[in-house]
């Protein structure tokens, strides 16, 4: 019987939170473990450049009462992730709270610019797409180091569904390393049994899983959703324990989410044998929690990368587009797109838009080169680019 806790958490207050971590690893015994520990590198979730109370990536003081358990234990502690895009590593750092945190905490930040790769060849789960001699670029430290603390952020997510514990171990991939994955693999399903890939390389050094689920995004996830309190912590020596039953009460059925379904399968591990414990009945369902969007959206998403575009797509069709009056033309997005299908010029859109030549105040999309990866949508810190939807695939969303 694998086991998860789940803990009834209202807010970010530090001792609570602490408190709530201690009782988590005194009833998963993971306190004995610690004793065994020198260092331990946390992965947290920093997507981007976003303030922690969007409730995108893992908040400072949820990694604060780690960090000050942790330290009665003397372990070293450091931190790294790899942001998606090209966004610069020193203003995530800064926005995110990591900056302060480990100024004030002492525990150091690890840079991927300087840390160094590790190759692995890929797995035989990936069918043959368009690379067949594809290798996943990993940053050094996640496959050298002694020990992983896995900190990843409760939401949905419109290409894989769940953003979880599995998911967040795709930010051991360096950030245009992860646009070239999407490329090869647009279709959610195959993504998904990438993603799967990468987490086992650094499913051993993992030692445990800590979900902030106290703040957290639900609707168009994982980062231009809606921000939502939903009060909870979970806890578990296991990823694919802990996706399961986080994603199952958020109202998903978790066996349908692909990561989910396909790490259980390639791990070995039966579902049927995961037990949840603490503040929550085993079938407790969050309630006011929107799945929906994440739903559709991704079966969109998965019809429009098949034989289902050709057929459907002058009725039935979904695109990146932005808004004017939050579109800052900074360019992550152009540097973000896997197959340049974004730009930034003077003259008018590629597909749409003004044919008067002027300036556009947005990116430009080739849809023709469009494989909805949806990292423009992903990456924008500054929420303007969505996800725009013909009449049929609008009405399905609603």
């Amino acid at each position: 019987m694998i086991e998860v806790v789940a803990k009834r958490c209202k807010n970010y207050d530090r001792e609570k939170i602490k408190q709530i971590i201690y009782e988590i690893f005194s009833s998963q015994k993971f306190l004995n473990r610690l004793n065994n520990l020198d260092s331990v590198l946390f992965k947290p979730n920093l997507l981007g450049p976003y303030s922690p109370e969007k409730g995108i990536t893992t908040h400072p003081e949820f990694i604060a009462a780690l960090i000050e358990i942790l330290k009665d234990y003397n372990i070293k502690i450091s931190l790294l992730d790899n942001p998606g895009g090209t966004v610069k590593y020193e203003k995530v750092l800064h926005d995110t709270g990591m900056e302060d945190l480990s100024k004030k905490y002492d525990i150091e930040i690890l840079y991927p610019a300087i840390s160094g790769i590790r190759k692995f060849k890929k797995s035989t789960s990936v069918r043959q797409l368009a690379d067949e001699n594809i290798e996943y670029i990993v940053s050094k430290p996640f496959v050298e180091c002694q020990a992983i603390i896995n900190l990843p952020k409760l939401k949905t997510h419109t290409l894989t569904l769940f953003t979880g514990a599995i998911k967040n171990c795709y930010g051991i991939v360096p950030g245009l390393a992860k646009s070239s994955y999407h490329r090869i693999a647009p279709n959610p399903t195959e993504f998904a049994k990438i993603v799967v890939d990468i987490y086992k390389i650094v499913k051993d050094k993992i030692v445990f899983n800590l979900m902030d689920g106290i703040v957290g995004m639900d609707g168009d996830g994982p980062s231009s959703g809606d921000t939502k309190n939903f009060g909870v912590i979970f806890g578990s020596y296991n990823a694919v324990a802990l996706d399961f039953c986080a994603s199952r009460m958020m109202g998903y059925n978790p066996k349908k989410i692909p990561t989910i379904k396909f790490a259980a399968d390639q791990t070995q591990i039966s579902l049927a044998d995961i037990r949840l414990i603490g503040d929550f009945s085993e079938n407790f369902v969050l309630k006011n929690v929107n799945i929906r969007k994440s739903k559709i959206t991704n079966l969109i998403l998965r019809g429009l990368s098949t034989s289902f575009k050709n057929v459907f797509q002058k009725i039935f069709w979904a695109y990146p587009n932005y808004n004017p009056e939050k579109c800052t033309k900074c360019g992550i997005c152009v540097k973000s797109c896997p197959t340049s299908a974004l730009r930034i010029s003077s003259v008018s859109p590629i597909s749409s838009g003004s044919p008067d030549g002027k300036e556009s105040p947005i990116p430009q999309l080739n849809r023709e080169k469009c494989i909805l990866c949806l990292c423009c949508i992903e990456m924008c810190p500054e929420n303007a680019a969505y996800l725009e939807k013909s009449f049929i695939a609008k009405y399905l969303i609603k």
